[in-house]
């Protein structure tokens, strides 16, 4: 059976149905008016002190978790930051330990941690053969070396400038030593006080600094980003408990902490009126964070420029080798123009209908439909995805 979108001049549909997040493959484009602020933040606290925070606002459909994955997979790569996306990560400091080390996995954390210390046990022979990290493990196990491979790591911890404080390189050489009757991370991991806990009590912050340099080092980085989505979920509740206000702008505090004193970069996003809630809750944390409104970005709606330009790098991603071009084909040239202005002007609305259109087109059980689209065809997917007020009034007078 051929390809069903060849009659498109699509190898496949590059417009995700649900409209949201990023395409899975394609080149990632963002509109200028939106690069540019974030790049002139990057440019000028890349080798600047202070912190490295920064609030991306928009409604939802606007773009943000777009914008955050531009920076995970093009801008912050080519600056050698390692970045780690977060999806709602929670309101206390160790649900974003436990969100970070979980997504890389302790048997990974733990190896690229171990190799990088390069411990030496006396008459420690290495084996040639299989997995080198794995036959360390399963050695000091067999001899009972525990406690003697935790005093050694934890020296190499101390001399490679990854913690001062001896509690937190205990923890870090326990995790390394115990990966192997526990090759995986639970949530009881990282939090602080709990009996089996990997983290420091009263030492979240230098701990997970620790960490930090430790991805950074072992992963030869400039430093470490966090791109952290729908941070307003905990903000926008009707209402805060005096407990979960307390554990959201502690959080907040000692992320801009850490920016200050470590190579680590954050950058939030969340909805306008998040970030009203978070600005009432302590305007002084809030000032600091965006630096008095410096670092902060409100994406703009497109205009029909951009909104042909989203169209066309999509299409242009999915054409055959062959066939590269970049029009709007099968769309009409006159697309913007038979588009509401409430589509055209939202990236997730755009998407969808482009998805849907396409969709529908490329469907074995559909037939009859002209390409390139018509009017009447992009005007009833519109209607169908996003009734307009006039048609659902047409509707209920029926």
């Amino acid at each position: 059976m051929g390809n069903p979108f060849s009659r498109l001049n699509l190898v496949y549909n590059p417009f995700e149905p649900a409209g949201s997040g990023a395409p899975v493959s394609g080149a990632l484009w963002v509109p200028e008016r939106w690069r540019q602020p974030l790049q002139d933040f990057i440019d000028a606290m890349e080798y600047t002190r202070g912190p490295k925070a920064y609030a991306i606002l928009g409604g939802y459909g606007s773009g943000k978790t777009y914008l955050l994955r531009w920076l995970e997979r093009v801008e912050f790569p080519k600056r050698r930051i390692r970045a780690f996306y977060f999806d709602n990560p929670g309101a206390q400091f160790y649900d974003l330990a436990n969100s970070l080390l979980r997504q890389i996995g302790r048997e990974e954390f733990a190896k690229s941690l171990w190799e990088f210390l390069n411990p030496q046990l006396p008459g420690f022979q290495m084996s040639l053969f299989g997995n080198p990290f794995r036959e360390w493990l399963r050695t000091v196990k067999k001899y009972r070396r525990q406690d003697e491979a935790i005093r050694l790591l934890a020296e190499k911890i101390a001399e490679r400038q990854i913690a001062t404080d001896e509690e937190v390189r205990y923890k870090l050489a326990r995790l390394i030593v115990e990966t192997y009757d526990q090759p995986y991370f639970e949530y009881k991991d990282f939090v602080a006080g709990h009996r089996t806990s990997l983290v420091a009590e009263r030492e979240e912050a230098p701990y997970f600094a620790a960490v930090l340099r430790s991805l950074r080092f072992t992963g030869s980085a400039n430093a470490i980003g966090f791109l952290l989505d729908e941070f307003e979920e905990i903000s926008l509740q009707k209402r805060l408990t005096k407990r979960q206000a307390h554990d959201y702008l502690s959080t907040m505090k000692r992320l801009i902490g850490l920016t200050e004193r470590e190579q680590f970069w954050i950058v939030i996003a969340m909805t306008p009126q998040a970030k009203d809630i978070t600005a009432k809750l302590e305007p002084a944390l809030w000032e600091r964070f965006v630096s008095h409104g410096k670092h902060e970005f409100e994406i703009p709606p497109l205009n029909d420029y951009e909104a042909v330009e989203l169209v066309q790098h999509r299409l242009k991603s999915a054409r055959p080798e062959e066939g590269g071009s970049d029009n709007l084909f099968p769309f009409p040239k006159e697309l913007i123009n038979y588009l509401r202005e409430d589509i055209k002007s939202s990236p997730r609305r755009l998407v969808k209908v482009c998805s849907l259109a396409i969709a529908r087109a490329a469907s074995t059980s559909i037939s009859g439909i002209e390409v390139p689209f018509t009017a009447d065809y992009i005007n009833r997917i519109q209607e169908e995805l996003y009734p307009s007020v006039t048609s659902t009034e047409e509707g209920s007078i029926k």
